[in-house]
């Protein structure tokens, strides 16, 4: 190699790695083996290239852009062509538009079947091609009949892409790979039959091929990628003769009618929406499988059993939702994780069997399994979540464990047939709405209560009272109901439960007794018109925010008698300490029973009198300031009122 050819050619282990020079005529110096990928691209000079022998690969984008290009010399040697090579030059267009100067069938670069003839109709492809290159046939419409040599072993990207009059296609035992979407939307395509050899199909090969009913893949296929049936609306039946592990994304979606999928029990793996909207088939579970992705049987409403073996580890969101033939399933608890929507509206199922192992039950997982009339949670479950058995219409007993701690929104909410339900002893968190529609769970009064605790209230009433006997108030149990104005709780409640009242935007007063020791957090959280809680067992240290604290003392001023011992005297304590917000707060919100508890101790000082007078007057609060008025009358001396006044100024 000359001086000057060593400074444009970039060579490395025998890979051509780029190009600098800008000579029309390029000679590839001898030695090289692999043109490497975008090694020529866009080199807008250049006019013709030759390739030395001994070369054996064209990677992709090779000479891509290069507009001038117009000859191309390569030897026997080469067999392999990679993707759009020569895309946007004048050398690929020729032979990819011209139907009249251009005579021959086939374009090849050494072993490399590279373009076939426009108006191809009928093709045999020459013994000793190794290799049909992408796109060669792509959109050659009049193409009806092919043969392929048995000297083939990779056919690409694209190869055969929208051949819609070619109607069958044998691949001979030399192909190893189809390439990505080799045929995809030879909609004509009606029949395919592979010899013995093949061993990787690549995504989307025969996607959109409508005509398809029937195929039956090798023993040496190891796997199916993704989109390779997509939109074959009218494949029935899908045969393997060996054992593959793998069926890709959306490999059948929208195979609307495909009945039998004979899938060897060496399959693991199922993808994203392999078989979504599947309608009409039905399909035996391979053993074998670890993993089943989103959705991937979703809609598939003709399947009749699901058996998951303890081999499943991983089940996506909304796996079969929509199946509605299922009537029986088992759940192992090898998946640990039942996730959202993974078996939603599967109308059919009677019969569920919870496996231990699992340790939670994602959103809407079993929502809307109509027929399911008991359910027994397992032992180590720790979360049930948000609608997971809503709209379970048939359901009448459910059996929670203590190891529930967390029950999400609506979790069995609109189950009108729920009788009874076993609660966990003690639950951190339950969201709103967890009996919503839950008719008979409810009392007379809409109180549904389990064991002595009230988790929820579906009444209507403004002003409630909890009913005796009542020991607990479940998290979350009057959450978001803005109806109520006043909530009153029994002697015998003694503990108010996490998130209790929260989003109670239009409570106003809540009535505890001496008995509520302890809340969870946050049990007001959101409750904005909140004025009073009467808290006669919680002292006033005991609340976590000022907030909190001062309506707490409100409501120990509007009923002072209910207060004892340490409690009465640290309410006191604080509430003279904090007088002058309290009271504020009371006029605020026209709390005269509040309010009178500072008239009844003498606690308005001689210099705030007026300030808290106008204030009441300002706010129109009349009771109160008829309080004000007899305090002045009764505590305060004539001389006292108009010493504020000077008549010598």
């Amino acid at each position: 190699m000359r001086e000057a050819e060593r400074e444009v050619f970039e060579i490395e282990n025998k890979v051509l790695l780029g190009y600098t020079g800008d000579e029309p005529f390029v000679d590839i110096p001898a030695g090289v083996e692999v043109i490497g990928e975008g090694a020529f691209r866009d080199c807008r000079s250049l006019r013709e290239v030759t390739m030395p022998n001994g070369l054996r690969k064209i990677m992709n984008e090779a000479f891509q852009w290069c507009a001038n290009l117009k000859k191309v010399t390569a030897p026997d040697s080469v067999i392999y062509v990679g993707r759009d090579v020569f895309s946007g030059t004048p050398y690929y267009k020729y032979y990819s538009e011209n139907e009249t100067e251009w005579t021959e069938d086939f374009l090849f670069l050494g072993k490399c079947l590279i373009k076939a003839r426009r108006n191809i109709r009928s093709a045999a492809v020459p013994d000793g091609t190794k290799m049909i290159a992408s796109d060669a046939f792509a959109e050659r419409v009049l193409l009806k009949e092919l043969t392929l040599s048995d000297s083939i072993s990779y056919i690409g990207w694209r190869a055969f892409e929208a051949c819609t009059g070619l109607t069958a296609i044998h691949i001979p035992a030399g192909v190893r790979t189809l390439g990505w979407h080799c045929f995809n939307k030879c909609s004509r395509l009606y029949e395919v039959t592979f010899a013995e050899g093949v061993e990787a199909i690549e995504n989307g090969a025969f996607s959109g091929c409508r005509s398809i009913h029937r195929i039956t893949f090798p023993a040496s296929l190891k796997k199916l990628n993704g989109w390779m049936f997509f939109g074959c609306s009218n494949l029935e039946e899908v045969k393997f003769k060996g054992k593959i592990s793998e069926i890709g994304d959306w490999a059948f979606s929208g195979c609307s009618n495909i009945s039998h999928a004979d899938l060897p029990d060496s399959v693991k793996y199922i993808g994203v929406d392999a078989f979504y909207e599947c309608i009409n088939i039905d399909i035996m579970l391979p053993r074998s499988l670890v993993r089943i992705e989103r959705r991937a049987f979703s809609g598939d409403r003709n399947i009749k059993k699901a058996e998951l073996t303890s081999a499943l580890e991983f089940l996506g969101e909304g796996a079969f939702s929509g199946c509605f033939g299922i009537e029986k399933l088992t759940v192992p608890g090898t998946m640990r994780t039942v996730s959202d929507s993974a078996f939603a509206n599967c109308r059919s199922m009677d019969l569920l069997d919870l496996h231990e192992g699992i340790a939670e039950i994602k959103d809407s997982a079993f929502a809307d399994c109509r027929s399911l009339t008991e359910l027994t949670v397992p032992e180590g479950v720790g979360s049930i979540g948000d609608e997971a058995f809503r709209g379970c219409r048939s359901l009448k007993h459910v059996s929670l464990p203590d190891t529930v701690t967390e029950l999400g929104e609506r979790a069995f909410a609109f189950c009108p047939s729920l009788e009874t339900i076993s609660m966990p002893r003690d639950i951190g968190e339950i969201g709103k709405g967890l009996f919503d529609g839950c008719e008979r769970l409810a009392d007379a009064d809409g109180f549904m209560i389990v064991g002595k605790v009230c988790y929820g209230y579906q009444g209507s009433s403004a002003e409630v009272k909890v009913p005796e006997g009542t020991e607990s108030i479940a998290s979350g149990a009057f959450r978001e109901k803005p109806q109520l104005r006043k909530v009153s709780l029994p002697d015998s409640v003694a503990h108010v439960g996490n998130h209790a009242f929260v989003g109670c935007t239009g409570l106003l007063e809540i009535m505890m007794s001496e008995s509520v020791r302890t809340l969870g957090p946050e049990p007001f959280e959101g409750c904005s018109s909140l004025m009073t809680v009467v808290s006669p067992g919680i002292a006033p240290e005991k609340w976590k925010s000022e907030k909190d604290r001062i309506t707490a003392a409100l409501g120990f001023c509007s009923h002072e008698e209910k207060y004892k011992g340490e409690t009465a005297a640290a309410y006191a304590g604080y509430t003279e300490q904090t007088k002058t917000g309290i009271l504020e707060e009371a006029i605020a919100g026209e709390l005269s029973a509040s309010a009178s508890y500072f008239t009844r101790h003498g606690l308005i000082a001689e210099d705030d009198y007026f300030t808290v007078l106008e204030l009441a007057q300002q706010k129109k609060a009349m009771e109160i300031v008829a309080l004000l008025l007899e305090y002045r009358n009764d505590s305060l001396t004539e001389s006292d009122v108009f010493d504020r006044y000077s008549l010598d100024q």
